[in-house]
């Protein structure tokens, strides 16, 4: 009885069907958004590399700070490709 005079209340939709798609705005696809902020994060390393190498004194001190920022690159992707993103709705936020 209580069921029946709450779904009659109630609009009750089924959504165990719907599909949903979730895009980035600023690139057309995921992987072009990855490679973006790749390039991005990437690129002040790339300068720091440069002036360490610049002043390296040897063949085996350059080979210790390539090993060094191969690691911070390999951090940098893993850290872009684990970061948690949220999506929320324009049309639900108030201000």
């Amino acid at each position: 009885m209580v069921q029946q005079q709450v779904s009659s209340q109630i609009k009750v939709r089924d959504l165990s069907a719907a599909k949903l798609s979730i895009a980035p705005s600023d690139a057309t696809s995921w992987s072009e958004a990855r490679t973006e902020l790749l390039s991005e994060a990437k690129a002040k390393l790339r300068s720091e590399l440069e002036t360490e190498l610049s002043t390296a004194g040897g063949d085996s001190s350059m080979e210790a700070i390539r090993a060094k920022f191969t690691k911070l690159e390999a951090k940098i992707e893993h850290d872009i490709d684990s970061k948690v993103c949220s999506v929320f709705s324009l049309a639900n936020h108030r201000t």
